[in-house]
Formats: C-alpha cells, sequence, structure tokens
C-alpha cells in the first residue's frame, strides 16, 4: 500500500495516541515495553514524543485479524 505526504505527516501525541486506541497512556507505554510488534514512538524532543498514525493502524488491524 502506498503512503500518501498527508499519512506520512499525521502524528499522534502520546495522549491522542491513547485515545485513538482506546487504551490508557498507561497501556500504550506497557505494550511498547512488552510487545515488539508494538510501533516505537518518535522522540521529536525531550519532552515531545508521538506515533505515526499509520502505525497504529497497522498495528491495530494485524491485531483484529489475529483475534
Amino acid at each position: 500500500m502506498k503512503e500518501t505526504a498527508n499519512q506520512l505527516r499525521s502524528f499522534l501525541r502520546l495522549k491522542q495516541a491513547a485515545e485513538y486506541c482506546g487504551f490508557s497512556t498507561t497501556t500504550l507505554w506497557r505494550l511498547e515495553q512488552t510487545d515488539p510488534d508494538f510501533p516505537k514512538k518518535i522522540r521529536f524532543s525531550t519532552r515531545c514524543v508521538g506515533y505515526r498514525q499509520a502505525d497504529l493502524d497497522a498495528y491495530l488491524q494485524k491485531k483484529a485479524e489475529a483475534a
């Protein structure tokens, strides 16, 4: 699947990513620590991190297909 420029720029901050996935921020952190398939966060600065929305979509889709 080819990504568009808009998809490449769609980043979600920590709270936004948690809400998007339906998780708490603690669960999001725990998944990143324990699940090797979970997308890694992208560090923009010392105190600013985010996730690519396309990566989160792919992760959720993979988990839905496995269920």
